[in-house]
């Protein structure tokens, strides 16, 4: 297998790359090639949970469906049947979305007899949703 040759050989050339571009003086660095590198490689850092849980936040994120859930859920605590209703979606397809942003911490639920609710899972996911949508809203004119 020739995959560790090419990407030993990818690395290389980056690394060419980067010592070019610190060389020409096109960063700003006062250090040397390595240490640039060395530098950009501690900003990613070592904790891969951390990175797997961002990742799995931004995939939960990335639905239309579960992005109008959010949108209706933001202001108050809803149960399933009423998330249902509003967006005109079948049951299972209702849990599986609200299962799926729940697994990935932007929800809570609570249990009242066969009623399930389910709220933003704190202050700032909610804060993260309402500026993610801000972002994208015209603003009234």
């Amino acid at each position: 297998m020739y995959y560790p040759l090419l990407i030993n050989m990818s690395s290389t050339v980056a690394q060419a790359r980067v010592k070019r571009l610190v060389n020409l003086g096109l960063v700003e660095t006062s250090c040397t090639p390595v240490e640039r590198i060395t530098q950009l490689k501690t900003r990613v850092g070592k904790n891969d949970k951390n990175l797997r849980e961002l990742e799995e936040l931004f995939a939960a994120l990335g639905d239309a469906t579960r992005l109008k859930m959010l949108k209706i859920i933001a202001d108050e605590e809803l149960c399933s049947c009423e998330v249902q209703a509003a967006l005109e979606l079948t049951q299972p397809t209702t849990s599986h979305h609200l299962g799926i942003l729940e697994r990935a911490g932007i929800l809570s639920s609570r249990r009242n007899g066969k009623w399930v609710f389910y709220k933003i899972a704190n202050s700032q996911v909610k804060n993260l949703i309402t500026k993610g949508f801000s972002l994208v809203e015209e603003p009234d004119s």
